[in-house]
Order: structure tokens, then sequence, then C-alpha cells
């Protein structure tokens, strides 16, 4: 009851997100909603023709064929899902290379979580009892995971590149720096998420990962089976390890914010392209409308240097929003293109406020 509680919650919140979400139409609604019981028909059917199949062989034989066959359908839901809900981009010609500035950044993680699956694989071999099954739990968790997040953020980044392809083939506007500019402007926005990322705190937030760990304790709970008690004791030691090690890795990740960004200002072209498909600036394109993330408002921030000030909405986990922001230089002597930005952002976006001009 408790888990179907908060299923409801979240499902109640994914929904007034969508709403809100200025794509939404009853036609994407019901293509999304149809991509949804195609996907989860389709997984039954598969499951079931697994089960039906290795009915007569090895328990490990059928777990590791029920596994795959999970594995990969939720790979192709998530698949289905991504091409209906992404935005419509201009096709390109065949002859057209693709850019690979987002690709790019997902490569590196593919050895980061192959050595991780490893750790876990000498863990479960070298650990005695039921801290080995906390290492096949925590280790088959992430490897699930992790899978699954790689193709969707490959297959994302592989859209987002058509997309950049597509704007820098028809820009709106179109700005290059000087190395001077650059650099100037790299010191200027790298102290300015210094100054507004927040850090994980233990001493003071140790409450809300308190609720938390009870949150994801509820399920098992609920289970409870005193004949079975040790293994849903580890798995439940399994799920804090990982709920744990997930917050000490967003803090890491928060802290080494301004770094990153340093880094890849050294590493990106010093340009900003605009375009009908979205806004590629200090090295990171963002599309301005998605089924996840959409522009609020652009406007002027006239404090040197000049830039514009471009604030998403974006879609977090349980129907959450959060602001993102994302600034660009402007370089001296580009106020028709400012004039020309304002009015193609205007007539493609009326519900965002765009003050630029």
């Amino acid at each position: 009851m408790a888990s179907a509680i908060f299923s409801l919650f979240l499902a109640v919140g994914a929904w007034g997100a969508w709403r809100s979400n200025p794509m939404y139409s009853t036609g994407l609604t019901l293509r999304l909603f149809a991509a949804i019981v195609l996907g989860i028909g389709g997984l039954i059917a598969a499951t079931l023709g697994v089960v039906e199949l290795t009915e007569h062989s090895s328990p490990g034989v059928m777990a590791g064929a029920l596994g795959a066959v999970v594995l990969l359908g939720c790979l192709a839901m998530i698949w289905l899902l991504l091409q209906v809900g992404f935005p419509k981009t201009a096709p390109l010609p065949r002859s057209v290379t693709l850019v690979r500035t987002n690709r790019s950044k997902v490569g590196p993680w593919l050895p980061r979580f192959v050595w991780t699956m490893l750790g876990f694989a000498i863990l479960a071999l070298v650990l005695p009892g039921d801290a080995k099954l906390i290492a096949y739990i925590v280790g088959g968790l992430v490897g699930f995971i992790g899978i699954a997040l790689l193709f969707t953020v490959y297959v994302l980044a592989l859209h987002l590149d058509r997309a950049l392809t597509s704007v820098e083939r028809d820009p709106w506007v179109h700005w290059r720096y000087t190395p001077e500019e650059w650099q100037a402007w790299s010191t200027v926005e790298v102290a300015r998420i210094e100054s507004t990322t927040p850090h994980w705190q233990w001493s003071k937030d140790w409450k809300a990962l308190a609720l938390t760990l009870g949150a994801v304790t509820v399920p098992f709970a609920v289970n409870f089976n005193a004949a079975d008690w040790h293994g849903l004791a580890a798995m439940t030691a399994g799920v804090w390890l990982l709920v744990i090690a997930m917050v000490a890795l967003a803090d890491r990740y928060g802290r080494t914010a301004p770094y990153r960004l340093r880094r890849l200002l050294a590493t990106s072209p010093p340009e900003t392209y605009a375009g009908a498909g979205g806004l590629y600036a200090d090295g990171i394109f963002t599309e301005w409308q998605n089924v996840g993330n959409y522009l609020l408002t652009a406007t002027i921030d006239e404090s040197s240097p000049r830039s514009i000030t471009f604030v998403f909405e974006r879609s977090v986990s349980g129907g959450a929003t959060i602001e993102v922001r994302r600034n660009a230089l402007v370089p001296a002597g580009v106020d028709a293109d400012i004039s020309k930005l304002q009015a193609a952002l205007s007539a493609a976006f009326p519900k965002a406020r765009i003050a630029l001009a």
C-alpha cells in the first residue's frame, strides 16, 4: 500500500509538470501513452516467452535470460519514448557530417562504468556470506542503472548533435570572440558558478538523508518475512549503501563544477550559436524546448562584460522542476543581431518572456 501511494504521488507530480510544459498537446500525450503501452506489452510478452522457453533450464540460465530480456526491453522502451518525445529538427542532407560536441562527453563514462563493474565483480568473489550477497545486489543495481543511463545519454547526445549541426548550418546569430574576450568571460563564468553552487553539508542535511533512507526502506519493511530476514536485510543494506554513495558522488560533482566549467571553456570553441534548434554557448548546447526543458526568459545583462541570460525550466524526478541558466557573451557591435534574436525568439516561443531589445 505504501509503495502504491508513493507511486501515485510521483505519477501526479509528473503529470502536473508535463501539463505545464509548452510542448504539451493531446496528440503528443496520446503518442507517448501509446509508446508506453506498446513497450510494456512487448516486455511482458517477451518475458513470458523466455519463461516458456527456459522452464526446463537451470535456475542460473533462467535468471540470466530473464535479466537480459528485462534489460533489452527497458532499453527498447527508452528508445521508443525518446523518439516520440524528441522535438522535430530540420532534416539534414546525407552528406553532412554531424558534430560530436555532445557525444564526445559520453565516451569517458564508459571506462568508468567498466572499472566500477569490475570492482563489484571482485568484491563478489572475495567477500564471504551476506557481504557477498550485498556485492551482488548493489553491483546488479549499478550495472542495470548504468547501462540504462549510458544508453539514454548517448541517444540524447546523438539527437542534440543533430540539432546542433542544424543550428550551425542555419543560425539566427553566430558570434565569435577574441582570445582576450574569451579568457575574461571564462573568469566571470567560473566565478559565477563558484558563488551559486550549493554544497551538501552532512552536519545540516543529515535529516534529508535519513528521510530518504527511511523511504527506500518502506518496501522492504512492508514485505518483511521472518523466514528470509537475512536476504531482506542484505538488500536493505545494499540500497542504503547505494543511496549514500549517490549523495556523496552528487556532492563531489557539485564541488568540482567550477573546475569542470573552467576546463570546458578552455577546450570549447570561443563562439555562440543561436538558431531554431537551440542555443550553443559556453561549450554547451541547449534546446529551446523539449519534453523536459523549455525556455522561460531571455534578458540582457548590462554588467560588464555584457551578456544575455537565458533561463530554462527543467523537469527532474517526481515531477519537480528547477531553473537552469545559460549565459552568452555579447560582443561589441551586434545590436542588429540582438534585434534579430528578439524577433525570432518572440515568434517561436510566445509563452517565454523575451526582453533583449
